[in-house]
């Protein structure tokens, strides 16, 4: 199996977590992250856990430069979770599942469910909430979590890698009017279009968003388990210094609590920590100048200024001026 997730410099710290935690936990599964920066830092070669880094530029995507430009740091990381599996699929002829993770992601036992169902499934995908929680938001934002996305080798999965690719191409941000939110709310389609497993298991994909449903507890062997029976496959630490910290809080688990602040401590230990303030190397202009959010929205949604082969020798002025 192949572990692969997204991520910036500055936030690949987190990304050494989880890709330790997947090491201990699946011993034999590669990790390959893709890094969207424009070169690779010294340190990052350094991390045991990587198997492989991935420039982003070297997933071969056509017009990178103006594929790139259209968003911001997170916008490109959401993107790019369909076109570092598409590579995959291409390039890691001898392997057959592949499961995407976000990097602020940790394992806590191994994925024996996930191991199992991609052997008769191509495509898995976790639900926010298995009950009834905040619907209203769901139909909003999707209802399956992004942060998990688990493919087997087969025709079936290659259709929807390729046709996900195909939409965050252009439309991987939020626009309430559009009924747009970035690369998931595609996700909310994928069951109709394609056969898909929905794992509704509690262990997997804990989060702030579902501490309703999720009870957290240490069971007599010392082992996280949810809702006294399932085990703690892996915890979403999304949002970790707000949403998380205050849900954390609010939910009055000394368990959540101890899995909240283990984490926080492996974050300050991590190897990669000192790059966290590191700039995004694709923020900026070729001339040095910071690209604003408004010259990547007007390059977005302007087919003349599309036209530009490299629109990173441009200006936020030109950028901005009525077409």
């Amino acid at each position: 199996m192949i572990f692969a997730t997204v991520s910036t410099l500055n936030y690949l710290y987190k990304a050494e977590i989880l890709a330790k935690s997947i090491k201990e936990q699946h011993p034999k599964a590669r990790v390959i992250v893709c890094l969207i920066e424009k070169e690779i830092h010294p340190d990052v070669k350094k991390v045991p856990y990587f198997d492989g880094i991935i420039l982003a530029k070297d997933l071969g995507i056509d017009d990178f430069n103006r594929y790139i430009f259209k968003y911001d740091a997170a916008e490109a990381a959401w993107a790019l979770k369909s076109q570092i599996l598409k590579y995959l699929l291409k390039n890691e002829k001898d392997h057959s599942e592949f499961v995407y993770l976000d990097s602020d992601i940790r394992l806590y036992s191994p994925f024996v469910e996930i191991e199992s169902i991609l052997k008769n499934n191509p495509i898995v995908l976790t639900p926010h909430d298995i009950e009834n929680g905040p619907s209203r938001v769901y139909l909003l934002n999707g209802i399956f979590n992004a942060g998990f996305v688990g493919i087997t080798r087969s025709k079936e999965a290659k259709k929807f890698i390729r046709w996900w690719a195909k939409k965050v191409t252009h439309y991987c941000y939020r626009d309430r009017n559009l009924s747009l939110y970035d690369d998931q709310g595609w996700l909310k389609l994928v069951p109709t279009y394609f056969k898909t497993y929905i794992l509704r298991h509690p262990g997997y994909n804990i989060a702030f968003w579902n501490f309703h449903e999720r009870n957290l507890k240490l069971s007599i062997n010392n082992e996280y388990t949810v809702n006294d029976i399932y085990p703690l496959r892996f915890f979403h630490h999304s949002q970790h210094l707000t949403y998380l910290k205050d849900s954390v809080k609010k939910a009055n688990n000394e368990i959540l609590q101890h899995i909240y602040f283990q984490y926080t401590e492996e974050l300050k230990q991590a190897a990669l920590l000192p790059l966290s303030s590191e700039p995004w190397s694709y923020d900026f202009f070729n001339d040095g100048s910071q690209i604003e959010k408004i010259s990547r929205r007007n390059f977005l949604k302007s087919p003349h200024l599309q036209n530009q082969h490299n629109p990173f020798t441009l200006s936020n002025k030109k950028l901005t001026i009525k077409q």
